[in-house]
């Protein structure tokens, strides 16, 4: 039994921050239509700057910003100055653009840092409180706290404020968008910095677990996908609910299958749900003009 709840408790604390992975694939998604494979690669930058901020006697908590803000403007730059503008060759186009500036971002990196895994610190490693047989550290309540803060805030801006709502408009009808004042370049600029900060934000918690070089924290991007993948590539509360079936889920397996299974199980559920849902748990249904 207490397998069991440590498998639940755990696995909700993960699933949480795999779907914050997947909301910043969301965002991006729901303004230009195509998702990022360079999330991880984006948010390795970042942690690779607060890591030398924190060598350099920076608090953790500036260093923190320091990571979600660098993340940001990378996702912005990149963006701006790549992705959006090779729309115009076509979606497929600028998915494969990600795909192309990760693996530079890799290259790069490779080449002009020590490849090596090194240990990330995290937000405490001290308990913080127990919740049955688990005693959950400061990193584990900091984690949870700021996801669950942060998807509030998210499903609060796109629903409720003119820019999310416009972010939304520029991928649904670009034309009419442009006819009624919005710049569609911009909200999508804007998706990419939200995205960025966003990966950022989800490796400053992963990074600990799984230390960082140039391709660890791209767990991000294959949990992240998982979860849009199972809940709704438009959805942010469908990531919110498919991010803690996985993060559970995967845990139980590992517990009671074996953990060399995860990857297969996670596999066999995505499949599935694409054979039964392909548009996911809350996705909308694509609409078809005749």
């Amino acid at each position: 039994m207490d397998l069991f709840l440590t498998c639940i408790v755990t696995g909700v604390t993960f699933g949480l921050i795999y779907a914050l992975a997947g909301v910043g694939l969301v965002t991006i998604f729901r303004t230009s239509g195509y998702v990022s494979f360079a999330q991880g690669d984006i948010a390795a930058v970042a942690l690779y700057i607060g890591i030398a901020a924190y060598t350099a006697d920076v608090p953790y908590p500036l260093m923190a910003l320091i990571v979600v803000g660098a993340a940001g403007l990378i996702g912005g730059l990149i963006g701006g100055l790549i992705v959006i503008p090779l729309e115009r060759h076509g979606l497929l186009t600028a998915a494969l653009a990600t795909i192309g500036v990760g693996l530079t971002i890799q290259g790069i990196e490779n080449v002009t840092i020590n490849p090596e895994p090194r240990a990330f610190p995290s937000a405490g490693s001290r308990a913080a409180f127990d919740v049955g047989p688990v005693t959950l550290s400061v990193a584990d309540v900091t984690a949870a706290v700021v996801c669950i803060g942060l998807f509030i805030a998210l499903a609060l801006f796109f629903r409720l404020s003119r820019t999310g709502t416009a972010m939304r408009a520029a991928n649904d009808n670009a034309e009419a968008a442009r006819h009624i004042g919005l710049s569609a370049y911009r909200l999508k600029g804007l998706s990419w910095v939200l995205g960025g900060a966003l990966a950022g934000v989800c490796g400053l918690f992963v990074a600990p677990a799984y230390s960082l070089s140039p391709t660890s924290v791209n767990a991000l991007l294959v949990f992240g996908f998982a979860t849009v993948v199972l809940g709704g590539f438009d959805s942010v509360l469908g990531a919110l609910l498919s991010g803690l079936i996985i993060g559970i889920s995967t845990n139980l397996i590992a517990a009671y299958v074996a953990p060399g299974a995860v990857n297969f199980g996670m596999y066999v559920l995505l499949l599935g749900m694409l054979l039964v849902r392909p548009y996911g748990l809350l996705g909308q249904r694509p609409l078809e003009r005749v």
